[in-house]
């Protein structure tokens, strides 16, 4: 039987969530300087620490008649669900006016922040 080893690069971030008992996700390649068999973690914002604990939900800008908009950390988010029985020429205006009244809220929020 021949023994194969697994370089592992990062190894202290590895061995930190294998300790805890957690999965580590990441990437088996042959290096291309050594022709080993390695492995690298991935660098996902889920596995670095605090990212459950300390992250605000998203929050709500507007209340819009068929759906929401709402401001994450990173992004804002608008939500629109229309009922197939409308039909597209309906829906799709339905779609343009919930943008119009999203980009109105936005400016609205933006003033009130400076003023």
């Amino acid at each position: 039987m021949k023994k194969k080893f697994v370089n592992i690069l990062n190894i202290i971030e590895v061995m930190d969530r294998l300790m805890r008992g957690l999965t580590v996700e990441g990437s088996l390649f042959i290096d291309q300087d050594t022709h080993m068999l390695s492995f690298r973690p991935y660098r996902m914002a889920k596995y670095q620490p605090g990212y459950y604990r300390n992250r605000p939900k998203p929050r709500l800008i507007k209340k819009l008649p068929w759906g929401w908009l709402k401001r994450s950390v990173k992004n804002n988010m608008l939500y629109v669900s229309v009922p197939e029985e409308l039909g597209t020429t309906m829906t799709m205006g339905i779609i343009d006016e919930h943008a119009r009244m999203a980009k109105d809220a936005l400016i609205d929020e933006e003033l009130k922040e400076f003023c």
